[in-house]
This record gives structure tokens, C-alpha cells and sequence, in this order.
């Protein structure tokens, strides 16, 4: 070392020795001479491990936080179901972006998308969509719908980093997605971590151990058959329309459901003629049949009443057509008690009362219109 070095040296020891007063002079010495050497200093190596190995500590589980679930296969076969929690409380823009694209019919959904490079102990990478060559890889030119000018752009959070395996991250441009099968701290640089495994961990073994090409992509190819929201167990999916038939597990378009919610709507609304067909039916026969003893009881009435102004003829008295009154009132129809009511719903009686006051108004519209056609005859 010259002349220059030497200063240099002496320069450097005299500035470090005032940041770093506990420090000796033979020991800054050393590690300057070291960085001479060989370009790193091995104080500020030890300051980055220090950093590297206070790694922040992952959210504890939350089953209150959305879940969803992706459907692996290989070579068409499935291999088993993924359930993710997604950390939609520490970021939130990143999750939701995340679980858009797992929701049926997004025009990005990462159902259909296959896994491109695998890289063993490390992470597994997918989600993005094109045209895809042999082994699930993507073709020349193919990028996700989501890059490019006027795309997504995810900001990074240090909270969550790629600490362990059984992670899943999402690049900063928003296109790819990566599960981590091991501690993969280098994905903090391009990609952000946005949920956990919470079932199906036991899949990310069998998935590390694949064989695959000179390119780094599986021989076989790996993809997502189907995603989408469930709960913490995975047993329950959103907006799939899983049921019985032909089309079980396929996602209904907006219409159907429209449709089928309509439907619903319709069939509750058919109780109201259920509960009051029985009430209208009672009262309509009520107002359209009298009763068969009434009907008796007012022949019998009219018929004294005739017989006895027949017997007292023109000249009669006052009296005697009281005791013809009296002897129709002790008609056989009239001399029967009358008999108590039947119990009735409140419904029945509101119909009587409704079907009277229609009564009511058609006599009343009625005589209104005798009344104009008296004037008109009585005009002409």
C-alpha cells in the first residue's frame, strides 16, 4: 500500500475511532484492512445478519379473516385442496387483489392458470395467464392481463415477510403467484406476502419433490382446476353453484342467479292466498247461501200472515190484525230459538266485514245510477 493508502488508512481510523469510541484503534484498523481487501466490512455484515435474523413474527391465526381454496392438479388428476388465510388486515389491498383473483369469473381468476417453474426448497410459481407450452410452462410472449402500462402496482410491506414455507406471495406488478416451500427471504424483493396455508400443507412435500425440466418448469403439468372463497375448513364455497346434476361445481353467471333469487321471492309470497282461501271461501258462501232454517222460518211467517188476512177480510179491526200479526209471529220457523253462532276466525269475520262494505258500495253506485236515469226520463 502507498503513500495515499496509508493516509487514507490513518483518515478513516481517526473518523471511525469518533463514531465508534468503545471501539480499539487496532481492531477498526483490522476491519478496514479487510474491506480493502476483499470489498465487504465485516462490521456492516454484522449489522445486516443482525437485521436478516430479526425476522417479524407472522399473525397468529384468525378464522374471522377470509379463507380461500385452490384445487391442484397434476396431469389433469387431482392432488389434493389448498385453503389460504389471507392478511387482509396488515395488507389489505394486497390480499383483496389476491382473492379477486380467486373469485369465479374474474377475467384474471387464476382458475385455469398452471404453475411455470418450480424450484425445489424454494418456492413454486404460477398465476400467470397465456398460452401454455408442455409441462404447464408459459409460451414466447405470454404475460398476465395484469402488467403492463396502467396495471396493478402493490406496494411492499415489511410485516410480512417470506419467513417459512407454506406462504403465499403475489408480485408487486400483481401478475404472479408464488407459494413458498421453504424460507425464501429473496421473494421480499419482487413479491409480497398476502397469506397462509391453513389446510393442505402436507400437499406442499409431494408438490417440492416433482420432477422437473432443464428450465425449471414440472414435467407434468401443474395447475389450479378451480379457486374460490370458503371458511377456515374449506368445506364451504361461495358462488360456485355446487350442487347435484351435470353442472355441479360450475360458477352460475349473474342472470341465474338473478332468476333463481326472483323465484324465491315469488314462492314466499305464495302463503297469502294459502292463509286466506279458507276465510274467503266461508264468507263468500255465507253472503251467497243463507241459512236453509231461516229460509223455513220466514215461509212459515209469510204464509199465517196470509191465511189470517184472508179470515178477517176488509172490515177487520185494529185488533184483529194484531192477533193476525201475533199469530204470524208464532210461526213453527219463529216460536225455534235462535241457535248460537259458530266460532269463527278473526279472518273470516275481516272478510265479512270487507265483502259488506263491497256490498254496500255496488247498492249505492247502483241507486245513484237509478237516481240519474229518474231525472234523465223526467228531462225528456
Amino acid at each position: 500500500m502507498g503513500k495515499g493508502g496509508t493516509k487514507f488508512c490513518g483518515d478513516a481510523v481517526s473518523v471511525r475511532r469518533k463514531a465508534a469510541p468503545h471501539d480499539t484503534a487496532k481492531n477498526i484498523k483490522r476491519n478496514l484492512d479487510k474491506f480493502l481487501e476483499t470489498g465487504v466490512h465485516p462490521e456492516i455484515e454484522r449489522a445486516r445478519q443482525e437485521r436478516a435474523n430479526q425476522l417479524p413474527a407472522l399473525p397468529d391465526l384468525d378464522v374471522h379473516r377470509p379463507f380461500v381454496f385452490l384445487d391442484i392438479t397434476l396431469a389433469g388428476k387431482p392432488l389434493g385442496r389448498l385453503v389460504v388465510e389471507m392478511f387482509d388486515d396488515v395488507v389489505p389491498v394486497a390480499a383483496n387483489h389476491f382473492r379477486n383473483r380467486c373469485m369465479p369469473g374474474s377475467a384474471a381468476g387464476l382458475a385455469g392458470t398452471a404453475f411455470h417453474k418450480l424450484l425445489p426448497r424454494y418456492a413454486l410459481h404460477g398465476g400467470l395467464r397465456g398460452g401454455g407450452g408442455g409441462g404447464g410452462r408459459p409460451g414466447a410472449g405470454a404475460s398476465s392481463s395484469l402488467s403492463g402500462d396502467g396495471g396493478v402496482r402493490l406496494q411492499p410491506n415489511s410485516q410480512l415477510r417470506a419467513v417459512e414455507g407454506g406462504l403465499v406471495a403475489v408480485a408487486l406488478s400483481g401478475d404472479e403467484v408464488v407459494i413458498s416451500l421453504d424460507r425464501a427471504l429473496d421473494l421480499d424483493r419482487t413479491h409480497q406476502v398476502v397469506g397462509r396455508i391453513h389446510r393442505g400443507a402436507e400437499l406442499l412435500t409431494s408438490l417440492g419433490d416433482l420432477r422437473t425440466l432443464p428450465d425449471d418448469s414440472p414435467a407434468q403439468r401443474l395447475a389450479v382446476a378451480r379457486a374460490g372463497p370458503t371458511n377456515h375448513l374449506g368445506s364451504h364455497e361461495e358462488l360456485t353453484g355446487a350442487g347435484a346434476g351435470e353442472g355441479a361445481g360450475q360458477p352460475k353467471d349473474a342472470a341465474t342467479r338473478l332468476a333463481e333469487q326472483a323465484e324465491e321471492a315469488r314462492s314466499s309470497l305464495m302463503w297469502v292466498p294459502a292463509m286466506f282461501g279458507d276465510a274467503l271461501s266461508e264468507g263468500l258462501k255465507r253472503k251467497r247461501k243463507p241459512d236453509a232454517a231461516d229460509e223455513e222460518g220466514a215461509a212459515a211467517a209469510a204464509a199465517s200472515a196470509a191465511a189470517a188476512a184472508e179470515g178477517t177480510g176488509p172490515s177487520s179491526s185494529g185488533a184483529d190484525a194484531g192477533a193476525a200479526a201475533a199469530a204470524a209471529a208464532a210461526a213453527p220457523g219463529s216460536q225455534r230459538p235462535a241457535a248460537a253462532p259458530p266460532a269463527r276466525s278473526v279472518k273470516a269475520r275481516m272478510l265479512d266485514s270487507m265483502l259488506g262494505d263491497l256490498g254496500s258500495d255496488a247498492s249505492s253506485s247502483s241507486s245513484s245510477d237509478e237516481e240519474e236515469d229518474g231525472e234523465d226520463g223526467g228531462g225528456s
